[in-house]
């Protein structure tokens, strides 16, 4: 696996070898016909390379990207997806964890929370998972003011934890992908094994344009030394 700028400046650099042991062997012909009796009189023969044209199959096996995610919250949905998984888990796992109301969610605790995790979005980057485990839901689940959601005196710690895992959950599936920046793609330019046909393959179509760079070093009036690159 090899990434796929990698390849073309390979591909570039040989065919610039291959025009320089061209040039070299075409000065060795020209040194043989300037010293031979006759052919010295003869045009030295010479072939140039003005472009050249590949079309190149190749098989894509890794695509280096970093997403952008976006965090948007509608408390509406927010609260209906929470007490949906609330019931299906009270129901698979014989527990009684209260529903929550829109208007527990409405403290300065929790739109401190939601406002943190909008200003983090728009990064690129993976998915935060990491980042939304990190929370500290326990202790806002867990507080016993009025107003803010809290278990039951007779949930368990079970429950709690539970609560706290379906949280993180919905708080994640917040996130939606809008945009994506590409960083690598790699390749393999193999793409005659059996056990590959069901990867993703592309024919890389490659022009390169003959152009010469000349450098000419001369000196100023002060004796120093200057190069001059000219572009052909």
């Amino acid at each position: 696996m090899i990434k796929l700028s990698d390849y073309l400046d390979y591909l570039n650099n040989e065919i610039i070898q291959a025009r320089k042991k061209a040039d070299e062997n075409a000065v060795l012909i020209a040194k043989e016909y300037a010293r031979h009796e006759y052919l010295k009189y003869f045009k030295v023969p010479r072939y140039a390379l003005p472009s050249v044209k590949m079309d190149i199959p190749i098989k894509i096996t890794d695509i280096d990207s970093a997403p952008k995610y976006n965090f948007k919250l509608n408390q509406d949905q927010f609260v209906t997806e929470i007490n949906e998984r609330i019931r299906l888990v009270n129901k698979e796992k014989k527990l009684n964890i209260p529903e929550i109301s829109q208007k527990q969610i409405q403290t300065e605790e929790f739109k401190t929370l939601f406002s943190k995790l909008e200003k983090n979005d728009q990064k690129f980057g993976k998915l935060p998972a990491n980042e939304v485990l990190k929370l500290d839901l326990r202790n806002k689940i867990q507080l016993l003011n009025s107003g803010i959601f809290r278990p039951q005196d007779r949930t368990t710690e079970e429950e709690t934890d539970e609560l706290k895992e379906i949280f993180s959950k919905v708080l994640l599936n917040k996130y939606t992908l809008v945009n994506a920046k590409l960083n690598n793609i790699y390749i393999d330019p193999n793409t005659s094994a059996a056990e590959d046909k069901d990867k993703l393959f592309i024919n890389l179509h490659v022009e390169m344009e003959e152009e010469g760079i000349r450098i000419v070093s001369y000196k100023d009036k002060d004796g120093n030394e200057i190069e001059q690159i000219t572009f052909e």
